[in-house]
């Protein structure tokens, strides 16, 4: 075997490495984060890295884990599956005698060494059952429990004299991520940063004009901008949800419905109706024992007719039983959006239009919603607060975690949406929300909208 891992990469994987990897895949430190643009090939060279170690540490363990776990399934997987079919077409007699089609596995990697590569929940209770010789943490900067998750990590390698490799592009500030690239008791991990600069031909594979369009559509978003390319955390202090509140409702046990199961419960829909420059947005929340589920969310594509999307919705009504409620936006497109929803068969259709006063009260109960939370431990109830630019999460009981109330799947689409609205104060005294051009906010407003009618108790289930 190779001691070096780009010859490593280039003999037994098949591929040749871009050279602004080199460095990471070099790094023999036991402590690596990698802040990285968004396509410029961390998660794919990174589990290269993992296969390195896992032969050349016979009988060892490897963790691979992301904020949803289905993520570890479809692209870390994924790439390790890639990289081993390539070294069986490259050499089918070397694939055999490391690792064989018997030891790959949609979830687990086994070797002919006694390693294994293990696809883990972001759960610190499943990460410290084992003693791992590397753990993997994709997209750290999303895992909600990052703070117990990282301190599980430190005690599963304790033995082992282990390698942590942490990657992410940024999102809040106030994680251990961002304390990793800024503070100084991280000081012995070793740090790589690549902006898109760095992959631009003839050096990376990124296309010159389609960053170039990335741009334009991002102008009136400059933070987003900064963060997926630029690789550079950004201030948030404007956005009616910050970042870390969006990733405190974040549950990797959640995944979207789909609108043609059936399902039991009672839900409250939204949808936002767009077409020329804004998106038709339909999202359904389940209310359950207290706590506040998005089950659904479904974005269309610019210009599909209003027809097709008051099909969409009864379609899903048709499906699920007990929709409660139905608030759509009809500014702009009148009342006689909300007679075709009911003469669909549609029911309880409330129209809304969004006037400041319609939309702060929707903004407001959003957010009073992402705010609440409860102890597990204790049964405290309550709600977070943001001091000197973190968020409280212990209860003031017994200092536990707080769980949220309010739980959204990983969507890193619905984060950037939700983060979107700029508020201000008007002279009236309302809140004013804004976006900039070329930028949506769509998802925002539909969950915004399927929240209204729970509390402002227009209907008897919403105050159950």
């Amino acid at each position: 075997m190779p001691d070096d891992p780009v010859v490593f990469c280039r003999e037994w994987l098949g591929y040749e490495p871009y050279a602004y990897m080199h460095g990471f895949l070099r790094d023999q430190s036991h402590f690596v984060a990698v802040l990285q643009a968004r396509q410029t090939g961390k998660t794919f060279n990174g589990m290269a890295k993992l296969l390195y170690l896992a032969l050349r540490y016979p009988g060892c363990t490897v963790l691979v884990t992301a904020p949803k776990f289905d993520q570890v399934k479809r692209i870390a997987f994924k790439h390790l599956h890639t990289h081993l079919h390539r070294m069986k077409a490259v050499n089918p007699k070397l694939f055999s005698s490391v690792v064989g089609s018997k030891g790959v596995m949609r979830t687990i990697i086994r070797f002919k060494n006694g390693s294994e590569i293990l696809a883990e929940s972001p759960v610190p209770e499943t990460i410290r059952g084992h003693s791992a010789k590397a753990v993997y943490l994709m997209e750290m900067n999303f895992i909600r429990e990052d703070e117990d998750l990282y301190t599980a990590v430190l005690f599963t390698l304790n033995t082992t004299d282990g390698y942590l490799i942490t990657e992410s592009t940024p999102w809040n500030t106030d994680s251990v991520f961002y304390d990793i690239f800024h503070k100084e008791e991280y000081t012995r991990f070793s740090k790589h940063r690549l902006p898109y600069t760095e992959a631009l031909p003839p050096n990376g594979p990124l296309t010159p004009s389609i960053v170039e369009m990335i741009e334009e559509q991002l102008r009136g978003d400059p933070a987003r901008w900064r963060r997926e390319m630029l690789c550079k955390w950004s201030e948030d202090s404007d956005r009616w949800l910050p970042m870390s509140l969006i990733l405190h409702c974040q549950d990797s046990s959640l995944s979207y419905w789909s609108a043609e199961k059936p399902r039991k419960g009672v839900f409250y829909c939204g949808v936002d109706f767009g077409k020329k420059q804004d998106h038709s947005v339909v999202a359904v929340v389940e209310r359950k024992k207290g706590h506040y589920f998005l089950r659904h969310c479904h974005r269309f594509r610019l210009d599909t007719p209003y027809g097709v999307v008051i099909g969409y919705v009864k379609r899903l009504m048709d499906n699920w039983s007990r929709v409660v409620s139905v608030c759509c936006d009809q500014t702009g497109v009148g009342e006689y959006i909300v007679e075709d929803m009911r003469r669909a068969g549609i029911r309880n259709v409330n129209g809304v239009v969004f006037t400041e006063g319609n939309k702060e009260q929707m903004a407001t109960a959003l957010r009073e919603r992402m705010r609440m939370v409860e102890c597990t431990e204790c049964g405290w109830s309550g709600y977070i607060v943001e001091l000197d630019g973190s968020w409280r999460k212990k209860c003031p009981v017994d200092g536990s975690g707080l769980s949220p109330v309010f739980h959204i799947p990983y969507d890193q689409d619905l984060f950037n949406e939700l983060n979107t609205p700029v508020f201000s104060l008007a002279k009236s005294g309302r809140v004013q929300f804004s976006h900039g051009s070329g930028i949506h906010d769509d998802m925002f407003w539909a969950l915004g909208l399927s929240l209204k009618d729970v509390f402002c108790n227009k209907h008897p289930l919403a105050r159950l």
